[in-house]
Formats: C-alpha cells, structure tokens, sequence
C-alpha cells in the first residue's frame, strides 16, 4: 500500500514511527509553543512518510523539499526544491522527502501544520 494512503494524519504518522508520546511543550515560552509543536509534528509525519529513508549528505543524492510564498493573507506552496549538497535555511535535513511526490502530498494533506511552522 502507498504511505499516501496509510498517513492522512498526525496520529496515523506517530503509529508508524513508533513515536506514540507526545512532547511537553509548556516548557517554550507561550508564544513558541504552537511554533516547535507543529515543527515536531512535521519531523515525525515526514519521518513516516519517507519509510527510513534518510537524507545521506555524503553522496550527490537529491532530497526534495517545500518551497513556499508568503504574501499578506496568503500562505500557499510555490514548488519543489532539492538540494544535492546542502540543507537550505530553514530546511534542515529532518525535513527533506525522498521524492518531489512526497513533499507535494506532505504540502497539500498537512498544509495548516506547515503554515504554523512558517508564521508561528
């Protein structure tokens, strides 16, 4: 079966990790919470949604990433970017997707978690 088609929300991601417990993240000041608890989020839904397969920056090989545009009461998904040899700002490695298939389903099915990762 496709992981599209297992992984449709936060809860179907933790159980195919494993990653069952949720962080505490009263410990951030209040107005970084929503910020690093959606991040979190996000490293365990691509976590899933790559099956194992993890960023290896010792090869040429590509890991794709979401490139977004920000405009006043506009937060949408501007394309898909991939780096050979480094992580972009704001990208780092946890956030890379082995395909550009993946990160369009990852932009489209958990775009209000990325939007609290940019604008949080």
């Amino acid at each position: 079966m496709d992981i599209r088609d297992r992984i449709k929300t936060f809860e179907d991601a933790q159980a195919a990790t494993g990653r069952t417990e949720t962080p505490d993240f009263s410990i951030f000041p209040e107005d970084m919470q929503e910020h690093f608890e959606a991040l979190y989020k996000m490293y365990v839904i691509i976590e899933a949604l790559n099956e194992g397969w993890k960023p290896n920056w010792d090869n040429d090989g590509r890991k794709y990433y979401p490139w977004f545009y920000m405009v006043t009461g506009e937060f949408t998904w501007f394309g898909t970017k991939y780096g050979l040899h480094s992580a972009v700002g704001g990208h780092g490695s946890r956030l890379q997707l082995k395909s550009p298939e993946l990160v369009e389903y990852a932009v489209t099915q958990f775009k209000d978690i990325w939007k609290k990762i940019q604008l949080k």
